[in-house]
């Protein structure tokens, strides 16, 4: 992963001497790139120049010179002062706190700009989750995903495009008289294709309502057939459907383990991967051989993938055995090891785990999905 780029303003140059030492000789020496400035009008030049990238950590002064009405809002910027009170409309953090902190929330709100999946011009945000192999769990992050954003005051739907669907897990009061919502959507997006048009109803209107998640969803369709015949312009049309809708403000995707062309699509079409592993070595391995096959054959996408996926140990214990499957591969975050899963006969311990809804909360912040991050900074 790329390090993350910050661009430091701030007029003690003592306290710009003493924050990069510590970060030339801690974890943080790869991690960060950071570009000081103790002089304004030094600062405000190289602002506008133009070079700049990622995130601006800077006094109410150096703030002051280079932000306007037209690109207040089209910076990543936070505020430094003393206690970490707002003096600007925007991000305030304390500059004088431990400096393991302080950078662990600077790197919390800062981002690849092709990683950046926090919702604007109300555009639905599209994540998937994926993993190289099956039982990793992808439809119980993907579920608990979609319960945690509603909570959040949300509108979401989760789209399982498992072959045999996970939706089980689900329940809803009944199904709709007009019959299976997914088939019907499917069979309309065809219809009107033929007329270069798009269906005239919303998306809830072939959803069904999952109280768990607090969320729409399709029930699956009753022909196996009808999603194992998806074809890549299918899959297309159904997700662009939805997001296009703007019916909905993030759209959840539960994949599976395959290479089939309705996975490959959803791939494409999402702002945002989450790819889980687990740390043993059937993992690792088929993880590494879907790396590598992608780079080879399909170069654009392998690089497309990897500016937008992060990382994610799921099961985690609080150690790693094994080597990760690639190089460069860094991990942005863990979901908990919970041993009660192991033997599930009720569905709804799969929602009862407050160690793993903790780490799920952790996941959507880290994605910036304007939910409020729990070190009081907002994004």
């Amino acid at each position: 992963m790329a390090p993350v780029q910050i661009v430091l303003g701030v007029e003690d140059s003592q306290y710009i001497e003493l924050l990069l030492r510590y970060v030339r000789d801690s974890e943080y020496g790869s991690k960060v790139r950071i570009r000081a400035f103790s002089n304004i009008a030094t600062f405000r030049t190289y602002m506008n120049s133009g070079e700049h990238s990622g995130l601006v950590a800077a006094e109410d002064s150096f703030l002051k010179s280079w932000l306007d009405s037209e690109n207040i809002e089209k910076h990543r910027w936070v505020c430094l002062n003393e206690y970490g009170e707002k003096t600007l409309e925007g991000p305030s953090i304390a500059k004088y706190q431990p400096l393991q902190s302080l950078l662990e929330q600077l790197c919390a709100m800062t981002k690849p700009a092709s990683t950046d999946v926090i919702r604007r011009d109300n555009r639905t945000v599209v994540t998937m989750v994926h993993s190289a192999v099956p039982g990793s769990g992808k439809s119980i992050t993907a579920i608990n995903m979609v319960k945690q954003l509603s909570m959040s005051g949300h509108h979401v739907f989760y789209l399982n495009l498992e072959s045999a669907s996970s939706t089980w897990l689900l329940h809803w009061d009944q199904q709709r008289e007009q019959g299976n919502g997914l088939s019907r959507l499917l069979y309309d997006l065809q219809a009107f294709a033929e007329k270069k048009e798009m269906p005239t109803h919303l998306p809830s209107s072939y959803a069904v309502y999952a109280e768990e998640m607090k969320a729409d969803t399709f029930e699956p369709p009753e022909n196996l057939n009808e999603l194992l015949r998806m074809t890549k312009e299918e899959t297309q049309m159904l997700i662009r459907y939805l997001v296009n809708s703007g019916e909905y403000d993030h759209i959840v995707i539960d994949g599976e383990s395959s290479w089939h062309d309705r996975i490959q699509v959803a791939l494409q079409e999402s702002d945002r991967v989450l790819w889980l592993l687990t740390d043993d070595l059937p993992c690792m391995n088929k993880t590494a051989i879907w790396m590598s096959y992608w780079e080879n054959h399909y170069a654009s996408l392998y690089q497309e993938l990897r500016a937008k996926t992060s990382f994610i140990m799921n099961k985690f214990n609080g150690s790693i055995v094994n080597v990760l499957p690639v190089e460069d591969m860094q991990l942005e975050g863990t979901l908990a090891y919970v041993p009660s899963w192991k033997q599930v006969t009720n569905s709804e311990l799969l929602w009862c785990s407050p160690i793993f809804q903790r780490d799920i909360l952790k996941l959507c912040q880290s994605g910036t999905y304007d939910l409020r991050s729990t070190n009081g900074v907002e994004m």
